[in-house]
Order: structure tokens, then C-alpha cells, then sequence
């Protein structure tokens, strides 16, 4: 009897002593840096959301992206070649920041986690019905469930106190010097000169197709942009330019008149041009007017087919006369003519820039900037190895996981 109760103590005793191991072997996880951990679900959350956030900045349905974006591309391919670099070194911004949360000593107040536990609740019960496993019914199609939202909120809550310990409440700590050398190392500047060759806009805001003698017209304008401005001919027999430029001939003719002239160019928006962010190693694989934009020494002019999704009203056909484009249509109208332009001190400040430097954008790739550097520093003394299961990873991608509207829509005021 004796023996028995202590075979009995030993085997509820190996069993304590695995309950540790066994509830790890339960979770999966994608990224693991010493006691801090993203698991497969949460990195479901996290690319899903983060798929959600690049189509409402390309101003895309999730639909478009079965749409073509080249000859041998869908536009979901597109997606997930050039954007998931940044996604992946977004989530390594915030496993690096759960480390760098307890290595400043900082905690969440009990008022903070609150706010968590309330936030994550209501998204649950909201999408659930107030029904925890019918919310996890519709989560479980992007690969999460209830318990996730309340830990990625958690996650999130200690990155975000981080950031405002290390930069400030809305960034108020960055220094112009940090902010200035960002905008220089990072972002290219151009302008565009597009000849659309397609179609028009018409007096009651409808499109429509440019007649014969007009698309004539607008090839041959481009041919002799061409010869202009990317091949310095200047012997070439000019016919167009100079009737539109109000010229004898095209000895004097500068660019920044052709690029004023709203005869000759379809894209005037931006005055001073364009300032966007260098494209990453994986986005320079896509031939857009971003990557063009890059490979364009400063002060040369190159040419591309100018591309665009279609949001008009109205119909299009293409010059084959096969196929009518239509609102959401992803098509090819031209030429665009870029020019490379020098980085101008201070342009991130200016209002005319504004767009390109939206606060809540601008800043925070600042402060991405310095909190990696801050990252690298910390990772020299760091005990821990990051160790990545790149099966799990693999397993997920921008066209296999749906974008995430569920706390989108009901933060937004945007629920059915």
C-alpha cells in the first residue's frame, strides 16, 4: 500500500513538473526573443490588421487584388512582395519593444489595463454578439480568436507607452535634427509630367475616351516628349510642343514650362512634386513610378507607362477596343515622365508638403529610425536570441489571410 501511494505521489508529481513544458508545446510560436513571444495567432492578427492598413492607404478594395497588375502579377503578389519587409520589421518593433518595456522598468497602470480589457471586450462582444464563441467563429477566418485581441492589445499598450516614455506624447521629444536627417536619408523627391493618351474628363466630371484625331494628337505629343525630354534631341521635327508652348521652336523651351502647361500634363497636383519614402530592396522588384523614381539619377528624366485604378464615373475602352474600364479598373493611359529632383532642405515642414508628411506618419517613421538604432544598441547587451520558426510564418501571406476590418469598422463608426 505504501508502495503503491508512492508511485501515486511520484507520477502527480512528474506531472506537476511537465505542466510548465506541456503548456508551452500548446502554443506555437512565430518570433521568440528570450520570455517575449509572438504566436502564430497573433502574427495572424498583426498581418491581417497590417494588410487592412496598406489597402486603405492604396485606396483599395480587398477584391481589387485579384486584379492584374502586370503581364505575369495579380496585384495581390504585388502586395505581399513589396510590403512584407515592412511588416515583418514592424513586428519585430514590437517584440523588441515588450523587451525594452521591462529593461526601462516601465509598467502598465491599473487604469491602462482597464482601458485594454475594456477596449478588447467590446470589439468581442460586439462582433460576437455578446457571444464569445460566436465572435471566435468569425475570427477563426482570419486566424485569431478572442483571447488575442486582448493580448495583442496588451502588447500594443506597452509599445505604445514606450514610444511616448522615449519620444513624448505625440512624438513632442523628437528633435528637428532627428526629424530633418530622416526626411534625408529616406525619401526621394520628383515631379511628373503625365500625357494621358486614353481619355478625358468631361465638363460634368464623367470620363470619357478621347476622340481619333485627339488620341493622334496625344501620341504624337509623347513621342516628341521622348525625343525631348529623355533623349536631348533637339533636331527632332517638333510639331506639337511648340503650338502648345506658344513657341517658333524648341531652342528655349524649359521643362518646368512643359510641366506647367495643362495642355501637355494630366498631373499637376503637387507643385513642388513628390516626396516619398525610398522604396524598400523588395518594392524596387515592381517596376512603378516610385521604383522608376529611384533608379532616375538626380536631374534625369525617365519614362514609364503611367498606371492607375480607375474611381471615375462612366466607362473606358481600351485602345485594342476589347475591354471597357470601369470604377475599380486597374489599366494603363500614357506616359509619365519622371524627373528626378535634389532632396530640399526642410521640404517635411512646409504646408504646401503636407500630405507626404502627415504627422502620424512622418513622425512616427522618425521615431521607428531612432528606436531601431535604440534596438541595436540594446541588442549588443541583450541576453536573448531571436529565434524565428519560419515554418509557421510561411504559412501566412497577404493573399492567403483576409484584411482585418472587425476593430477597424467599430473604431471607425464604419459597423454594418
Amino acid at each position: 500500500m505504501t508502495k503503491t501511494i508512492s508511485r501515486i505521489l511520484c507520477v502527480v508529481l512528474c506531472l506537476l513538473l511537465l505542466l510548465p513544458l506541456l503548456a508551452a508545446c500548446g502554443k506555437k510560436y512565430v518570433y521568440e526573443l528570450g520570455p517575449y513571444s509572438i504566436r502564430k495567432d497573433e502574427y495572424a492578427y498583426l498581418l491581417s490588421t497590417y494588410k487592412r492598413d496598406v489597402l486603405e492607404g492604396l485606396g483599395l478594395d480587398e477584391s481589387y487584388l485579384n486584379y492584374p497588375y502586370d503581364s505575369s502579377h495579380t496585384y495581390g503578389e504585388y502586395i505581399e512582395t513589396a510590403y512584407r519587409e515592412e511588416f515583418e520589421q514592424s513586428v519585430y518593433t514590437l517584440l523588441y519593444s515588450l523587451a525594452l518595456f521591462d529593461e526601462y522598468d516601465l509598467s502598465l497602470t491599473d487604469e491602462e489595463k482597464k482601458s485594454v480589457k475594456t477596449s478588447a471586450s467590446t470589439i468581442i462582444m460586439y462582433y460576437g454578439n455578446n457571444s464569445v464563441s460566436k465572435f471566435n467563429s468569425v475570427a477563426k477566418e482570419f486566424g485569431f480568436s478572442d483571447d488575442t485581441i486582448f493580448d495583442i492589445y496588451e502588447k500594443q499598450a506597452k509599445e505604445t507607452k514606450l514610444i511616448n516614455y522615449l519620444f513624448g506624447k505625440d512624438f513632442s521629444k523628437l528633435t528637428e535634427s532627428q526629424k530633418e536627417k530622416n526626411y534625408q536619408d529616406n525619401y526621394i523627391h520628383f515631379q511628373i509630367i503625365v500625357v494621358n493618351t486614353l481619355y478625358q474628363k468631361n465638363s460634368d466630371g464623367t470620363f470619357s475616351n478621347l476622340t481619333e484625331e485627339e488620341v493622334k494628337a496625344k501620341k504624337q505629343l509623347e513621342n516628341e516628349l521622348i525625343e525631348l525630354l529623355c533623349r536631348d534631341n533637339y533636331e527632332y521635327n517638333y510639331k506639337v510642343l511648340p503650338a502648345l508652348l506658344g513657341k517658333s521652336d524648341m531652342s528655349t523651351v524649359t521643362y518646368e514650362e512643359i510641366w506647367a502647361c495643362k495642355a501637355i500634363n494630366d498631373d499637376m497636383l503637387y507643385p513642388m512634386g513628390y516626396y516619398m519614402k525610398k522604396p524598400t530592396a523588395s518594392q524596387m522588384m515592381n517596376v512603378t513610378t516610385l521604383s522608376q523614381a529611384m533608379l532616375t539619377e538626380i536631374g534625369d528624366i525617365s519614362a514609364i507607362a503611367a498606371k492607375r485604378f480607375f474611381d471615375g464615373s462612366g466607362t473606358i475602352t481600351t485602345e485594342n477596343g476589347k475591354e471597357t474600364i470601369k470604377e475599380g479598373d486597374y489599366f494603363e493611359y500614357g506616359t509619365a515622365f519622371i524627373k528626378r529632383l535634389e532632396i530640399d532642405e526642410g521640404a517635411w515642414k512646409k504646408e504646401e508638403n503636407k500630405d507626404f508628411f502627415e504627422d502620424s506618419q512622418f513622425l512616427s517613421g522618425v521615431a521607428e529610425r531612432v528606436m531601431f538604432e535604440t534596438y541595436q544598441s540594446f541588442e549588443e547587451s541583450m541576453p536573448y536570441t531571436l529565434v524565428t520558426n519560419t515554418e509557421y510564418r510561411d504559412e501566412y501571406s497577404f493573399i492567403n489571410v483576409p484584411a482585418n476590418y472587425l476593430d477597424y469598422d467599430y473604431l471607425h463608426g464604419k459597423e454594418d
